[in-house]
């Protein structure tokens, strides 16, 4: 049996062939590959499992979910949820359980039992953006219902959701660390308008600008030892991927073209 660690890859979507695709690379930006390779829109992946993602393709006017087996290159349709056709955001994974937000709210749907739960039912206003804990057992998710875009996390056993932000800015698009001590998200506390992508110490409430760029940042996520964090800016003119290492506090940049290079997602490793 062999003692070697699988390598971490990093999927994200890509404009860079003249249309939308899905591509992979290695978490330091190399072996960069196109999953798909059409003449239609395909954008929006996520990790399913190590062998498996989905992502969203759009055929006229139609949008499908896609499966992709990464050993064979197998294709299949998955259906869109019963109460909802996806057409922004894809379905979000851990085990059995399936997260995606739909009509102003979220929802978790046991694909075991086939049960389907609104986790914001009991909120007003607009629940977007939601993601897993690297350990599956809880959701964080942005909402507005208390005036502003505010962060959430909702517990799976106990379906108890309490706050996370209560800053007044924009702040949306969060995810936990998996040692829980820290919250990423997209900000403009720093610089009213701007979104930058902030870091925040959750037992003691320190927030900290880690993109401190002129540009737009939205989407941050983290690498599985939760040393990295991996995002998407404007500031170089176009949408690329960087990444941000916690300990060196220095940033690199892993996509370099001139067409948009954005979502980059990493499968958590419980």
């Amino acid at each position: 049996m062999s003692c070697t660690q699988e390598k971490e890859s990093l999927l994200f979507s890509s404009s860079r062939n003249g249309n939308s695709d899905v591509f992979i690379m290695d978490i330091d930006g190399e072996n960069k590959k196109a999953l798909t390779q059409t003449d239609f829109e395909e954008w929006g992946p996520t990790w399913i499992n190590k062998n498996e993602i989905s992502f969203l393709r759009q055929t006229e006017d139609s949008i499908f979910r896609v499966k992709l087996n990464l050993k064979t290159k197998k294709e299949s349709i998955i259906k869109h949820p019963t109460n909802c056709a996806l057409d922004d955001k894809n379905i979000l994974y851990s085990y059995e359980l399936e997260l995606y937000p739909c009509k102003n709210d979220i929802f978790i749907l046991n694909s075991i039992t086939n049960e389907t739960i609104n986790i914001t039912d009991n909120l007003d206003g607009v629940a977007n953006y939601p993601s897993w804990s690297h350990d599956g057992k809880s959701v964080v998710f942005t909402s507005n219902h208390l005036g502003t875009n505010e962060l959430f996390e909702y517990k799976v056993d106990s379906k108890k959701t309490h706050q996370l932000t209560d800053s007044k800015s924009n702040n949306e698009r969060g995810e936990l660390s998996p040692n829980r001590k820290f919250l990423v998200y997209s900000s403009d506390c720093f610089n009213k308008g701007n979104q930058d992508i902030v870091l925040k110490d959750l037992k003691s409430g320190d927030i900290k600008n880690i993109s401190e760029s002129s540009g737009m940042e939205l989407i941050a996520r983290f690498s599985n030892n939760g040393k990295k964090l991996y995002y998407g800016s404007n500031k170089d003119d176009n949408w690329e991927i960087y990444v941000y290492d916690l300990d060196t506090k220095s940033q690199t940049r892993l996509t370099n073209n001139q067409e948009f290079d954005g979502d980059p997602r990493i499968l958590k490793i419980k």
